[in-house]
């Protein structure tokens, strides 16, 4: 379920936040131009690197083992212009939609994504966790591939004063050559910083989004002030340019290059378009009474912290070692 940007947003907010989530709700929209850009291509190499400890959510009857090459996993193929139904001049819509959610890693076999993206080891258990998972991939290296060995923490909760969605999943084993990324511990994102969110947009290949930014209360917000604010210590609004499969994505600050949070609710992804009878991104102005994106503070995710102290002096003790 989607929210549409509308008169009929008010009346139907409480609604979706009780509701939609169990839905893997669409988390996303564009704000004035498309800021989506291929990781490869990132003009920024920091973030470039970063990208590498984000990965895809996949079901796992979606891979299998390539009969020609025991090292690789073959997948689906369904492209974005046939999931979804796309216009002919949508970006992107000849790559291959496979991620329905994002997540990211905050220890070597930790990862953190929204809550309403795996709900109880079920989840756990049917799907996957792929990273690399970039334009132009046919196959899928095995050694990018990790199962979800259990839930550490999880809370999907959403009242007039609190919103909560994140999850805290152990990996089957420890990633390899991706580091761990670095997230804010205290404090808040102020308004106006600037934002980075790298995930799987509409399940399409990775992508680095940017010119976001952390925004006041919108259109709706406005009409009930204090529950707001009280809300508001738990998520930031940004008008960020994403879409369903960017649920989980981390969220950073374009400056410190640290997690601010995970993003985990917004607006409808795409809009009829009923001359041609497709859909096409649902294009706003780039104006923070219109935005949706909702990003869940990483300092409201517990033990995370532990997890990653635990990894940091592990290194400070084989870097002593090495001396």
């Amino acid at each position: 379920m989607k929210l549409k940007i509308s008169v009929t947003l008010i009346g139907l907010g409480l609604c979706f936040l009780s509701n939609a989530y169990a839905q893997l709700n669409g988390t996303k929209i564009i704000y004035g131009n498309d800021d989506r850009h291929e990781v490869d291509e990132y003009p920024n190499k920091e973030f470039r690197k970063l990208a590498k400890s984000v990965a895809g959510m996949v079901k796992a009857n979606k891979l299998r083992a390539d009969i020609g090459d025991t090292k690789f996993y073959n997948f689906t193929k369904q492209t974005a212009e046939d999931k979804f139904e796309l216009c002919e001049e949508e970006p992107f819509k000849d790559q291959y939609s496979l991620p329905i959610c994002s997540g990211f890693l905050v220890a070597p076999d930790v990862l953190v994504t929204a809550g309403h993206c795996i709900e109880e080891q079920f989840d756990c258990d049917k799907y996957k966790w792929v990273f690399d998972f970039k334009e132009g991939t046919e196959k899928i290296k095995k050694d990018d591939v990790y199962s979800c060995k259990k839930i550490f923490e999880r809370d999907l909760y959403a009242s007039k004063w609190k919103l909560k969605d994140y999850a805290v999943i152990q990996l089957d084993r420890p990633v390899k050559d991706r580091a761990p990324l670095k997230f804010r511990r205290k404090g808040k994102a102020k308004i106006g910083d600037k934002l980075v969110v790298i995930g799987h947009p509409s399940g399409i290949p990775m992508k680095i989004t940017d010119n976001g930014k952390v925004q006041r209360m919108n259109k709706e917000e406005i009409f009930k002030p204090i529950s707001t604010l009280f809300k508001k210590r738990f998520y930031f609004n940004a008008n960020l340019d994403t879409y369903s499969g960017n649920s989980g994505s981390p969220v950073f600050n374009r400056k410190t290059k640290t997690v601010e949070g995970i993003l985990v609710q917004g607006g409808e992804d795409y809009v009829r378009n009923i001359d041609f009878f497709c859909n096409e991104s649902n294009r706003l102005s780039d104006s923070r009474w219109l935005t949706e994106e909702k990003v869940f503070r990483i300092t409201k995710v517990p033990y995370i912290k532990k997890f990653q102290d635990k990894y940091l002096k592990s290194q400070e003790m084989l870097e002593k070692k090495a001396e």
